[in-house]
């Protein structure tokens, strides 16, 4: 006998659809910025790449994060060079260019942060005197 079920999704919050998960290279310095109400959140960029034919391509995303313990993890732990999944929803933003046309920008928000590598330490970095 087969069962037919629907989904259900819940009416008090809008369900954020568009996720994506990558897998790739902090591009970036962790940027710590304040939104205009308060909040706190780190903004960088993740360089992911990949191969088409014989050339490799590297695409860069730009993520968010507002989650209060991945921002301390991540601006203790990680920085430019660290390996990384990342898990985000995702947002296309439309805006105006400086010479008036208009474009889109996309946004990853970060749910979930895993690391794959440890960012290089720099000469001198963790020695002590």
């Amino acid at each position: 006998m087969l069962r037919q079920s629907a989904r259900a999704f819940s009416t008090t919050a809008a369900p954020r659809l568009a996720r994506m998960s990558l897998i790739g290279t902090i591009g970036s310095d962790l940027e710590k910025r304040t939104t205009s109400t308060g909040k706190d959140f780190i903004k960088y960029s993740v360089a992911v790449n990949s191969k088409n034919k014989n050339e490799q391509l590297t695409s860069w995303f730009n993520v968010a994060c507002f989650a209060p313990a991945q921002i301390n993890f991540m601006t203790t732990y990680l920085g430019k060079g660290a390996k990384v999944y990342v898990e985000a929803d995702v947002s296309n933003t439309p805006y105006e260019k400086t010479d008036g046309s208009k474009s889109t920008s996309l946004m990853l928000f970060q749910t979930n942060v895993e690391v794959i590598r440890f960012p290089k330490k720099e000469e001198g970095e963790g020695e002590s005197a």
